[in-house]
């Protein structure tokens, strides 16, 4: 395992995980001296009866759930924060429970700013120090989940907020609230948080810290992505997801961007497409160019996640990061009747990839060579890798 001369490693997040979490939540509430939350969520997540469910499960507690928000849309906006602090203070609500995915949790946290400093106005935290005092913040993820519920980040107008206490107290992980999704929708968060967690611990600057957590989340992913997708979306298999994706958020708010994610971004707004599909076409393609055209290759601690114990073991020291890489490429592909796994599939021009490789080369080039992310796009536009430093 990597040690580094120094590191730094934070986690604020507690995680509650399994059978009748939700039951867990007004006792947890309490202890942080609040007993009226506000819930914040989106119309699916009521539709499907979610709330309900969280409602149910305050049974005879004595406790009561202030006001169910449910304005949050497919766009994080300030007029939905404004909104939902109005709601907040109307019913003397004293913490904030956010439930959903990602664009839930950004409104929570940004609502989380403008009550606990009593203003309206969110361009006043132009920049975050890491000593805030909040109210009491718990997040619940559901099938919509794409870890960055339990990051130190939050995203409104596009605006990025970002500091440690931003991270939710506590995540309460309910097998009730995880819904089953279409296959596509099951594959690419998990493929994204994936991808975020490989990057952090393949990076020069990973530490042991982040590595067990990284490793956790490639694990749970690994194990049980097929089940949920081809297994008739168990319920086991959901939560072992949805926990390896919580902690995704805490592995990539401990680490610097990698050139993966920052590819993934920018094609993303270039081109429409979501980033959690760019992010796991890239995957594979990435890890392999860092394997075959980078003084440091990956580390061959990453089969160990990816492929399991045995595996691991029966493998030469030297050859276990490039079966880590293959792994990697085996399980992107065997999901190609669902998503689409190369670039070249998404009818992208070849003046987008040179623009985007354009928009990261300056950040990158130092690290990966110059061209380095063109390269890398030019691979997972024709689903190929690279051989001895070569395509």
């Amino acid at each position: 395992m990597q040690i580094p001369d120094y590191f730094k490693f934070f986690n604020k997040t507690r995680i509650i995980s399994g059978k009748k979490a939700l039951e867990n939540i007004p006792y947890e509430l309490q202890s942080m001296d609040s007993v009226k939350p506000l819930v914040v969520t989106d119309k699916r997540s009521v539709d499907e009866g979610l709330a309900k469910i969280l409602i149910d499960a305050y049974g005879d507690s004595g406790l009561v759930i202030g006001a169910v928000f449910d304005g949050v849309t497919g766009y994080t906006s300030t007029k939905a924060v404004l909104d939902a602090a109005q709601l907040f203070r109307a019913r003397g609500c004293d913490s904030i429970i956010a439930m959903g995915g990602e664009n839930c949790a950004f409104t929570a946290k940004a609502l989380n700013l403008l009550v606990s400093y009593k203003t309206d106005d969110l361009l006043q935290f132009d920049s975050l120090p890491d000593n805030m005092h909040l109210r009491p913040f718990i997040v619940i993820p559901t099938s919509d989940s794409s870890g960055r519920e339990t990051s130190t980040r939050s995203v409104i107008d596009g605006r990025i907020y970002e500091s440690d206490e931003l991270m939710p107290d506590i995540a309460v992980i309910d097998p009730r609230m995880l819904k089953k999704r279409g296959k596509a929708e099951t594959i690419l968060p998990a493929l994204r948080a994936m991808a975020e967690a490989v990057e952090a611990c393949t990076e020069d600057a990973a530490n042991p810290m982040n590595d067990s957590f990284a490793f956790a989340s490639i694990q749970l992913i690994c194990e049980n992505l097929a089940a949920a997708v081809n297994g008739g979306g168990s319920v086991k298999a959901r939560l072992g997801l949805a926990n390896g994706i919580a902690i995704s958020g805490i592995v990539w708010s401990n680490a610097p961007e990698g050139i993966g994610s920052a590819l993934a971004e920018e094609l993303a707004m270039r081109t429409g497409n979501s980033r959690e599909l760019c992010a796991a076409i890239l995957l594979p393609h990435t890890l392999d160019y860092k394997l075959k055209n980078t003084k440091k290759s990956v580390r061959g601690e990453l089969l160990l996640p990816v492929a399991g114990i045995d595996r691991y073991c029966a493998a030469a020291e030297a050859e276990r990061g490039l079966l880590g890489v293959e792994e990697i490429f085996g399980m992107v592909k065997g999901m190609s009747k669902h998503i689409p796994v190369t670039l070249k599939e998404l009818n992208i021009p070849r003046y987008i990839l040179e623009s985007t490789a354009e928009a990261v080369e300056d950040s990158f080039a130092k690290m990966y060579g110059k061209g380095g992310a063109l390269m890398i796009l030019e691979s997972a536009y024709n689903g190929d890798g690279f051989s001895g430093g070569k395509k």
